[in-house]
C-alpha cells in the first residue's frame, strides 16, 4: 500500500501547474485525495462507507473518541417565541 509521501512524489501531483506553487498543506490534501481514490476506485458506496469508518475509527482510537454518539432522548428542536 502506498503512502501519503508516495503520493507526494506522484507524477500527476508534480506536474500538475497548479500545484507548482501551492502551499504544503495544499498538496498534502491533494495527495490524500489521490490515496483515497485509488483505494476505493472498485469498491461499492456500502464498501467505500465501511472503509471510510474503519479509517476514522482507526484516526480517533489513539485519542480515546469514537464515531458512536448517543443522540437518545434529544428530541426535535423546540420553537422559540419572537421576541417583540
Amino acid at each position: 500500500m502506498k503512502t501519503i509521501n508516495d503520493y507526494m512524489n506522484d507524477p500527476r501531483l508534480l506536474n500538475d501547474p497548479d500545484m507548482a506553487g501551492a502551499l504544503e498543506p495544499v498538496k498534502e490534501i491533494h495527495a490524500i485525495r489521490l490515496k483515497i481514490q485509488e483505494e476505493t476506485a472498485n469498491m461499492t458506496t456500502a464498501e467505500k462507507i465501511e472503509f471510510l469508518n474503519k479509517e476514522a475509527e482507526a484516526f480517533l482510537a489513539p485519542m480515546g473518541k469514537s464515531l458512536c454518539y448517543d443522540l437518545a432522548g434529544q428530541g426535535k428542536l423546540k420553537p422559540r417565541q419572537p421576541v417583540i
